[in-house]
Formats: structure tokens, sequence, C-alpha cells
């Protein structure tokens, strides 16, 4: 990026931020300041705080991940930066420069947190255990009633070509409805559910929803988006080990990472084939019983670390 596209970042960020005690860089542009989940994490658990916190992620230039800002600075990213999309300078500012470092890797040491992004998707951050129980319950627990669609793919891309085999392979059993900007054969989503993708779901009886790259830890909201949605996941990411204290394997169909799909295959024909056997399998709890203790678990050790910086 040149010096001139970089000043007029910086320029659009700032006024962004300029209204706000808690400040985004390098954030996604959905919501402002004292929307996003961090602020409203930290107006509940610290409503008297008048620290400023400046959060930095990876979505702009990288150059702008070299200023340390007034106040507190914490990084956060949900993207998956062990991939070649990220240099290597983006990859050692995520646990460097910065007073905290949060992403979805297990095993980073210092200044680290875990939070995956599947947390601030699903949960508010100004929830409750019992409230977290509840939720994790009903995520558990979905409603699947009667669901005369086979499949859905809701996404944007397909960089690594995984949602197309997928697709393309259960097309040989049943349509497959792709409702996101990739492969659209589907306006619905928009037309009929005002982009509501959990109420879109419950048409159906599966939802692809692979990763958009495979790291150990890096599981984002699409599992849990079928999960909660009362789909069978056909899902591949995390090495096929996504969050395993807080989903149950057994109610998720895995796509193999070495191409062969024949098993997963002739297991869905199995489902589509026997009503009776597609009911038992869809309505296997979802979660593990300890899923809503390791979530709030992560709002704990959020809560410790902020209180120790603030």
């Amino acid at each position: 990026m040149n010096l001139l596209a970089i000043k007029r970042e910086h320029l659009r960020q700032w006024r962004y931020n300029r209204y706000s005690q808690i400040k985004y860089y390098n954030f996604w542009r959905d919501e402002r300041p004292e929307e996003m989940w961090f602020s409203r994490f930290v107006m509940h658990h610290f409503p008297d705080c008048k620290q400023r916190i400046n959060f930095t992620s990876v979505l702009g230039p990288v150059e702008l991940m070299n200023d340390r800002h007034y106040g507190v600075n914490i990084f956060y990213t949900g993207e998956n930066m062990h991939t070649d999309h990220f240099s290597a300078h983006q990859k050692r500012y995520q646990t460097q420069h910065y007073d905290l470092s949060i992403g979805f890797d297990y095993d980073n040491p210092g200044n680290y947190l875990r939070l995956p992004l599947w947390v601030m998707w699903h949960f508010p951050p100004n929830a409750t255990h019992e409230q977290i129980d509840t939720l994790c319950h009903d995520m558990s627990h979905p409603t699947i009633g009667e669901r005369h669609k086979f499949c859905a793919l809701v996404c944007s891309h397909d960089q690594n070509g995984l949602r197309k085999q997928i697709m393309s392979s259960l097309e040989k059993i049943g349509h497959v409805d792709s409702a996101g900007h990739y492969c659209q054969n589907t306006d619905s989503l928009l037309t009929e559910f005002a982009d509501d993708k959990p109420r879109f779901l419950q048409q159906y009886r599966y939802n692809i929803c692979p990763e958009n790259s495979d790291h150990t830890g890096y599981v984002t909201e699409k599992i849990f988006d079928a999960l909660k949605s009362g789909c069978i996941p056909i899902y591949s990411g995390s090495n096929n080990n996504p969050e395993p204290e807080v989903i149950n394997h057994n109610a998720v169909l895995f796509w193999s990472t070495d191409n062969n799909s024949q098993e997963l295959m002739d297991q869905i024909r199995n489902l589509e084939n026997s009503h009776e056997t597609y009911l038992h399998f869809a309505h296997q709890p979802r979660l593990n019983p300890q899923a809503s203790d390791v979530v709030w678990e992560y709002y704990n050790l959020l809560h410790n670390k902020l209180k120790e910086l603030l």
C-alpha cells in the first residue's frame, strides 16, 4: 500500500474512532466502536473505566499495526495468521508490541489469551453463567422438525476449492442451495429471510460449513451456526478436531482431510435413505455437557486480563 493510501486509511480510522474511549484499528467496519463486542464487554464488566483502550487487528494496512497509541493496546484476530496470506511482520506483531494479544491459538506464551471468534459470535458480552448455560443447552438441543430441503452452503468465496469439492460431491445425492455470493443459485436468504442465516438454515438437513483454512484451534462461527440451526454440519477444519471440549464430534459429519470422501458420502446416503437413522443422528446432543463452563471460563480469563491492564 502506497504512502498516500496509508494516510487516507489513517484519517478514515481516526474519524471512525474520534468520539470513542475504546478505539479500533484495522477492524471490520460493520459496527460503530461502542457497538463492538469488546466495547460492550468492557463497559459491562468495568462500568467506571476511564482508561483509553485501543484494539488493533489485521483487516487493514500492516503499516498501521506499528502504531502504538496512548492507553492500553490490545491485538485481536479471528483470522488464521498461519497462512501465506499474512506476512511475517503481521505474525510477529500478533504476540509482540501489544499489552495483550487475543486469538485462537492454544499455545502462544506470555501476554496472550485464547478467545476464538465463535464465542463472540454466539454469546453476548454481558451474559451471565446461567444465560450461557441456557444458550448452550438450546444450541445442543435445537428444534429439528420437518426439514424438506437437503443441504445449504452460505459463503462468499472458496479460496482453497474445498467448498466446491464438497458441494459437487453432495450434488450426486441431492440439490445443494448456495445462498452466499459464491456459486449462488438461490436468492431466498435475502428475499425470504432478510439475510437471517439461522432462520434460512432451519429449512435444511445439512449445512456445508468448512473453515477458510485448516489449522489447529482455528474455529469460527460456521460450525456453530449449523449446530444452532439444527442442521447436521458437514465440516472440515482445525485438523477435524474442532473445540473438543465443547462440540460433540459424534453430531458432526467430517469431510476427510485426505480427500477420500467415499465413507462420508456413504454415511450421508444412509441417513437420506432412512428417516429414522437421520432423526437419531440429528437429535444427538450437539455440545458436550461441560460446554457452558468452557465458555464461561473464556469470560473469566478475559475479565481477569483486562482487570490487570486497567
